[in-house]
């Protein structure tokens, strides 16, 4: 049976509620949303919850997730605070490596592009 949307967010504040409470009485040193996901996780796999009942709004959050990143990375960099704790060593590798992965993306699509007009002729 297909869940509404409010339903599916209420079961999911429903498992976040449930891991801080487990977090508040056992001694375990994980956030409590951890402990949330990975309960939603287990009953995900024995079946006790099914799927269809989270899958609208899971899907929404993934796919909307780079959005909820965003802010609290660009006050990170712009922070002077965190470039002094981060050292510029790590810094340029940062740099450095995020460029490697981003050219190597660009001429991976420009080599596919190129594959796929040659296959096309």
């Amino acid at each position: 049976m297909k869940r509404g949307w409010i339903l599916q967010v209420l079961l999911l504040i429903g498992f976040l509620f449930l891991g801080n409470l487990v977090v508040t009485f056992l001694p375990i040193p994980l956030p409590g949303s951890t402990v949330g996901m990975l309960l939603l996780f287990l009953f995900l796999m024995t079946g006790i919850i099914k799927l269809e009942w989270v899958e609208k709004i899971t899907s929404f959050q993934l796919k909307h997730l780079q959005l909820l990143f965003i802010p609290p990375i660009v006050s990170l960099f712009i922070s002077f605070h965190f470039l002094e704790l981060l050292k510029w060593n790590i810094f340029i590798i940062l740099f450095v490596s995020s460029l490697s992965c981003l050219l190597g993306t660009a001429y991976t699509v420009e080599w596919y592009e190129m594959r796929k007009k040659r296959e096309c002729k």
